[in-house]
């Protein structure tokens, strides 16, 4: 079946949802289309998993109820508390919504439009808004490919529990968020003979200074509205080790759980896993978690010029979410997009409004005009 609309919206998480809200404010006709259900990679992440924002920083355009209603603004809300959220949210508001319909290619045509075509309909679009982030593919380094079978592995995509680990011995490979917190739950079962992670170098921010939430220091200098392109965002940036990580630091894990800390893996040994530090883990009775990330994963869309579009490693060339090369293409969700928090619900929604504003522009007759948005 052949569809014609103003904008498609490509995946269904805090950011596709947001578009969609501010497109539906604006009178953009417009379908949002999720391969899985609504917010389904939030569903896959581990049992115990909880944000790194605070409560208040999580809000969706047009909700109704509080993110962690009832905790303090302040905390960091569950894997509970989001699910919970989400599902009140898409109850609240009235999207187009398309579940379980995966977009298979973007094209772009010669006459200005995009051609979207998914598992049940191709649509013909002005505008298409690939909000499904950087983050597509799970980035195992290859030195995996060189353990022995009867070591189990699997990436931090599909941790859920301390249940599914079989061995006595952990190997958690990366210090980011994931690796964090998959650590501490491992280590609070206490179900392990040794658990040891593989730091990444993330640094680790406190949560209060001076007893201020230091979510409500950072917004109060501003920094959570720090543009990348402004002096000290390419400061930051040029010196990024990766996202922080809330507590606890590896240290801290040490000190309460006896973790064992190591360097980065660099390489794999007869019998063992070999790091930086020249330590050598033992692979007996051990696996591997590889919280080691994600990659893009942008080969379905097929612009005109592909080269204008992405660079080497396969990232959008594009101010603010807009790429000029191929007008009409729109990305949302990705790290460093606009402000340090881009990759955030926080950042995201701004930046959704933002992309909503510039296709509502393009869309208005002659002389008419939309309210900008810093």
């Amino acid at each position: 079946m052949d569809l014609s609309l103003n904008t498609v919206v490509v995946g269904g998480g805090p950011a596709g949802v947001a578009t969609s809200y501010f497109l539906h404010q604006n009178q953009i006709t417009h379908v949002l289309l999720e391969k899985h259900r609504a917010f389904s990679e939030w569903y896959k992440r581990w049992d115990s998993f909880h944000m790194n924002t605070a409560n208040w920083m999580n809000s969706l355009p047009g909700a109704e109820i509080e993110f962690a209603s009832g905790a303090s603004r302040d905390g960091l809300g569950t894997k509970l508390d989001a699910l919970g959220y989400f599902e009140s949210y898409l109850t609240a508001v009235n999207l187009p919504l398309q579940e379980f319909t995966e977009v298979t290619s973007i094209k772009q045509l010669g006459d200005g439009n995009w051609s979207v075509a998914s598992s049940d309909s191709t649509y013909t679009t002005r505008n298409v808004v690939v909000c499904t982030g950087t983050l597509r593919r799970p980035n195992v380094p290859s030195v995996a490919t060189e353990l022995v079978k009867t070591v189990p592995q699997l990436h931090s995509s599909e941790y859920r529990n301390p249940e599914q680990i079989k061995s006595e011995n952990v190997l958690v490979v990366g210090s980011g968020n994931s690796g964090i917190q998959i650590c501490e739950d491992l280590a609070k079962s206490r179900k392990f003979y040794n658990i040891t992670i593989a730091e990444s170098g993330n640094s680790t921010i406190p949560l209060e200074v001076l007893g201020i939430s230091i979510y409500s220091l950072l917004k109060w200098f501003r920094l959570l509205d720090l543009k990348c392109d402004s002096w000290l965002g390419r400061k930051l940036i040029q010196e990024n080790k990766g996202d922080p990580t809330t507590p606890p630091s590896p240290k801290q894990l040490a000190d309460k759980y006896g973790v064992n800390i190591i360097g980065k893996v660099t390489s794999i040994e007869p019998g063992g896993v070999r790091c930086s530090d020249e330590i050598i883990v033992p692979i007996e009775d051990l696996s591997v978690i590889w919280c080691t990330g994600f990659k893009t994963g942008y080969d379905f869309i097929e612009p005109l010029q592909k080269n204008a579009v992405f660079d080497t490693d396969g990232h959008p060339i594009h101010e603010r979410g807009r790429v000029a090369t191929a007008p009409g293409l729109y990305f949302l969700s990705l790290r460093f997009q606009y402000s340090m928090t881009s990759q955030s619900i926080y950042g995201m929604v701004k930046d959704a409004q933002y992309v909503a504003q510039q296709i509502t522009a393009n869309s208005l007759p002659l002389g008419k005009k939309v309210d900008s948005m810093d």
